[in-house]
């Protein structure tokens, strides 16, 4: 499973923590979105909570973050829509 992590501020002024990626053994997309630190008591939405656990694509993953007020760095989405296209899971963790 591939890793991407930022940091941002939500249209809200809220900071948060995001991890989302790939899980190749599911197939799906995931997505954890933390205030402030990213411990388990600061989630404030994980696609777990979604029915099957996850997301089914980048454009899923790009319309909760829209919903939740947070703006993607520039390339994740298209990033994120490559490894689900080729499968990749390469526990590769990227900061962005």
């Amino acid at each position: 499973m591939g890793k991407h992590i930022f940091s941002s501020t939500t249209s809200t002024g809220q900071q948060v923590n995001v991890q989302c990626g790939w899980d190749r053994s599911l197939q799906h997309h995931y997505l954890t979105v933390f205030a402030g630190e990213a411990v388990p008591e600061n989630v404030l939405y994980t696609s777990l909570m979604e029915r099957g656990g996850g997301l089914p694509d980048a454009d899923a993953v790009s319309d909760k973050l829209d919903e939740l007020g947070i703006e993607a760095p520039e390339g994740l989405l298209g990033r994120i829509w490559l490894d689900s296209e080729f499968n990749e899971s390469s526990n590769e963790v990227k900061q962005w």
